[in-house]
């Protein structure tokens, strides 16, 4: 492999790992502020199953003895070998960041250095145990804004669209283990008596994807898993759904292709457009068995995500980039 091409590879892989880091660190900020902001809500009975059903979220490995709840936030906010932590997370995008330096913008650069300080002194100075809610803001914040000044100031370039796909990789990754842990127990129905629990539950999945507000403005306040997992899955507008995350994917990838003279024939990108493609005529009449539905299309993604690796990080010796 040339020197050229190892450049690009590395670049690629550093790249795309700064995006995906940086989105997992805003969602686990996301659902851990929304988590803090229902305890008043939720009778304590139900304490244990939340902070489990948070766990799996998160893709953590549920305790066999019962979860205090402090712990796990303080865990998964600062434990630095917890590599779902916020800390962690922050830290691995700022060190993908630095190996690549020289191909974002300093005002990127900056922005997320400012990011990682922030999360490394707020464990100091105590301002985590006084305001949680104010630091988890603060992460989210400072990934949209880094998101911002990503899209307003560096080339729209390969670096670029290699950022997108990790960012929306990540982003609909995120949403598959949600609803999986959330809704496959639940009956997918748009008429539905709910109990207090399974009301409270519906919001915070909503609220953990920003998904409230815009829910209400197309189907009203009135919450049923089957209008929700519709929304979430197929939504066309929407930032955060499924379609809307995979058809970003799929634009990326054809304009790498199109930059790389790559072949649209390839298996990765096939299976992206197949995938597209489904998600575009789709409905809730053709889900049969909710857990399989989503395993099969986390299994697409995952997917994706090797083929990409294989076909611009990995690449054979003799394929032009």
């Amino acid at each position: 492999m040339s020197e050229t091409q190892t450049m690009l590879s590395r670049v690629a892989d550093n790249l795309y790992w700064m995006s995906r880091y940086l989105e997992r660190a805003e969602s686990t900020a996301r659902l851990l502020d929304v988590y803090i902001h229902t305890i008043p809500d939720v009778p304590e009975i139900f304490e244990q199953k939340r902070l489990r059903r948070l766990q799996e979220s998160l893709s953590v490995a549920p305790l066999e003895a019962p979860v205090d709840g402090d712990s796990l936030l303080q865990q998964l906010t600062f434990d630095a070998e917890n590599p779902a932590s916020i800390n962690h997370c922050i830290t691995a995008a700022r060190e993908n960041a630095r190996q690549v330096r020289e191909q974002i913008s300093s005002e990127m650069w900056t922005q997320l250095n400012k990011l990682y300080l922030d999360v490394r002194y707020a464990k100091m100075d105590g301002i985590w145990q006084d305001a949680p809610h104010d630091f988890y803001m603060k992460v989210k914040e400072g990934s949209h804004l880094f998101t911002g000044i990503c899209d307003a100031t560096m080339n729209h370039n390969q670096g670029w669209h290699f950022i997108r796909i990790g960012r929306y990789i990540e982003r609909v990754s995120a949403l598959l283990q949600l609803l999986t842990v959330h809704f496959t127990d639940l009956p997918l129905t748009t008429h539905n008596e709910l109990t207090t629990d399974q009301y409270f539950e519906l919001v915070s999945v909503l609220k953990s994807v920003t998904a409230f507000e815009a829910y209400c403005k197309v189907y009203n306040a009135n919450l049923q898993t089957g209008w929700i997992t519709e929304f979430l899955l197929f939504g066309r507008d929407f930032p955060r759904s499924l379609r809307f995350g995979v058809e970003r994917i799929q634009l990326s990838l054809l304009t790498l292709a199109d930059i790389t003279g790559r072949s649209k024939s390839s298996r990765l990108y096939r299976l992206s457009g197949r995938l597209q493609s489904a998600l575009s005529y789709d409905g809730m009449d053709d889900i049969r068995d909710l857990r399989a539905y989503l395993t099969g299309i986390q299994d697409q993604i995952a997917q994706i995500h090797n083929l990409l690796h294989d076909t611009y990080i990995v690449y054979a010796v003799e394929t032009p980039v």
